[in-house]
C-alpha cells in the first residue's frame, strides 16, 4: 500500500471496481464526462491548493495507451493534460495494461494509439508530472473487502514504469515507489 502525500486528489471511473480511492479531493467520474471536463475539474481542485496536488490518482480499467474514464482518454488526448503542468507533482495511473504495447508492430500500434509507452510519455511530458503506470492486468485483491485507509491507494502488479516530465522512462518497483512517496510526504 502506498500512503500519497497530502493534498491528493483521485479521479475514480463509474464502472471501477472497489474500493474508490478516497484523498483530500475524490471524484466519481461519469461516463458521459469528457477529457477536457475532467482535466479542466482536476486544475481548478489543484489551483485552489497551496502549491498544488502532490498526487493525482486515475482510478479506471484501462488497455495499451487508453484510460477508461468518463468518455475515454486516448493518445488524441494527451495535450489536455497540459492544464495541469505546474499543478500536479504525481500521477498514478491504476489501469490494466496502460503502459503496454498492443500487438508487435510498433509502427502499426503507434498510428492507431495503442502504444502505451508514448501515451504515459506524452502524459508526463503535457502535465509536466512523474508518471507512474503497469503494463500488466491489476487487481484490488483483498483491499475489494477489507478496503483502504483514505490517502493511500494499493500496490501495482507486473512491470511498472516511471515516466519523467522530460518524457523519458525507467522501469522501476513498489519498494521504489514506496520510497518515492515516502520522500514526497516528507518534501523531499
Amino acid at each position: 500500500m502506498f500512503n500519497l502525500g497530502h493534498p491528493s486528489m483521485a479521479l475514480n471511473s463509474h464502472d471501477v471496481p472497489p474500493p474508490d480511492y478516497k484523498m483530500y479531493n475524490s471524484y466519481k467520474v461519469p461516463a458521459d464526462h469528457t477529457p477536457s471536463h475532467i482535466l479542466g475539474w482536476t486544475a481548478k481542485v489543484a489551483g485552489g491548493v497551496n502549491r498544488g496536488l502532490r498526487c493525482l490518482v486515475v482510478n479506471c480499467h484501462g488497455g495499451p495507451g487508453k484510460l477508461y474514464i468518463g468518455t475515454g482518454i486516448t493518445s488524441a488526448d494527451t495535450t489536455s493534460f497540459k492544464v495541469l503542468n505546474g499543478l500536479v507533482n504525481t500521477i498514478f495511473l491504476v489501469a490494466c495494461e496502460v503502459g503496454g504495447v498492443s500487438g508487435q508492430n510498433e509502427k502499426m500500434c503507434s498510428s492507431t494509439g495503442f502504444n502505451g509507452q508514448r501515451f504515459c510519455s506524452e502524459i508526463a511530458k503535457n502535465s509536466g508530472a512523474v508518471v507512474f503506470c503497469s503494463s500488466s492486468l491489476q487487481s484490488t485483491g483483498g483491499y475489494s473487502l477489507i478496503g483502504l485507509t483514505d490517502g493511500c491507494i494499493d500496490e501495482f502488479e507486473g512491470a511498472i514504469y516511471q515516466y519523467n516530465s522530460n518524457g523519458t522512462s525507467k522501469t522501476v518497483s513498489n519498494d521504489y515507489i514506496r520510497r518515492y512517496v515516502r520522500r514526497e510526504r516528507l518534501g523531499l
